[in-house]
């Protein structure tokens, strides 16, 4: 798996350093110093926002320069790291292809990272990223990495978007600059580097295990009769339904509606069950795996209500069940299609 990590809060327990260097930066250009409270509520990332609140009529670029400059002589020496973060990483290397991207200063971080002993772990620092919205995805390119097998983790509503941004998963950490408000959408959120570890380790098992799985996915229709599809690149484009796998403990429906939720922000009722599929080796998906698919039928309340998808999806439609049969659908979603269809056929006759 690649894992690009985030640095500031993510990796580095920095926050009351970049604090002191923000409020002397502000109080240099004769603007009032801010408080930790104040710094910890307030800043966010982009920091234009944030600066043109505290030392107004300064030009960001003006700012971010005197930023720079004054982390390069006095952050490389002071930073630190959470507590554990150091010997994870020399562990995690050993499993995963690890990246850095950060908005500090590409020689302050560097010039960090070598102090610490932690240049060699990583494949890859991009620092100087002030909107990682477009970093992330340009890093992706650059170095070839797979979207499908890239995690992006980090403490900020700014990484997740960034995670989204690219089209890849989204480890949230709560620990770090970003409140658990900020951060309570993202779709897998960690309390503590340890358990960053233990979610990886997971995500990595469940990658390379080769026995049957259990999933769960079903046909979600609206209050006028639309059907949701979904469109994503597991399955070479072409258009699915929200679903994945099941968590240990959790009943079928549960994983049903959850993933729903996850994947779709969509609430569903009149949950049914409709039938079950073997999905072996499918020529469609994009790697050799064998699936137990539990497919469902439920409904979700509006006429084509919003759906907000996550890195898993690229597109959504909501169309007629008769259309849907029109359009590029993978193997496994048609056979559900025309199974619900002849049942709702076979029904309307009888009746």
């Amino acid at each position: 798996m690649n894992v690009v990590f985030d640095w500031a809060g993510t990796l580095a327990d920095d926050q009351e350093l970049t604090w002191r260097l923000t409020d002397e930066v502000i109080r240099a250009r004769g603007a009032p110093g801010v408080d930790f409270e104040t710094y910890r509520h307030e800043f966010t990332l982009p920091a234009d926002g944030f600066y043109a609140a505290h030392c107004p009529g300064v030009p960001f670029s003006d700012i971010e320069s005197d930023f720079a400059a004054l982390c390069r002589r006095r952050y490389p020496e002071a930073a630190r790291l959470w507590p554990g973060v150091a010997e994870a990483l020399q562990c995690l290397a050993c499993k995963h292809g690890l990246y850095l991207l950060s908005t500090l200063d590409q020689a302050m971080l560097e010039a960090a990272l070598d102090r610490l002993g932690l240049r060699q772990r990583f494949r890859a620092v991009k620092g100087s990223s002030g909107d990682k919205t477009r970093a992330l995805p340009e890093l992706l390119r650059a170095l070839g990495l797979a979207q499908d097998e890239t995690v992006m983790i980090g403490d900020t509503a700014h990484d997740m978007s960034a995670a989204l941004a690219a089209g890849v998963a989204g480890v949230a950490v709560t620990y770090g600059y970003g409140s658990a408000r900020d951060l309570e959408s993202a779709e897998t959120r960690c309390g503590s580097f340890p358990e960053v570890v233990r979610w990886l380790d997971k995500a990595a098992s469940a990658a390379n295990r080769y026995f049957p799985v259990a999933t769960v996915g079903g046909l979600i229709r609206d209050d006028a009769g639309n059907l949701l599809l979904v469109r994503t690149r597991k399955w070479g484009g072409r258009f699915g339904i929200p679903g994945g796998k099941i968590d240990y403990g959790e009943s079928m429906e549960s994983a049903f509606r959850r993933e729903t939720r996850e994947e779709t922000g969509l609430e569903i009722r009149d949950v049914e069950f409709v039938m079950n599929q073997d999905c072996v080796e499918h020529p469609e998906f994009y790697r050799p795996r064998h699936y137990i698919l539990v497919n469902y039928a439920a409904r979700t309340a509006g006429i084509k209500p919003a759906v907000r998808l996550n890195h898993e999806s690229d597109d959504f439609a909501w169309t007629a069940p008769a259309e849907a049969l029109g359009m590029d659908l993978n193997g496994p979603t048609r056979v559900l299609l025309e199974k619900v269809m002849a049942t709702e056929q076979g029904k309307n006759g009888e009746a």
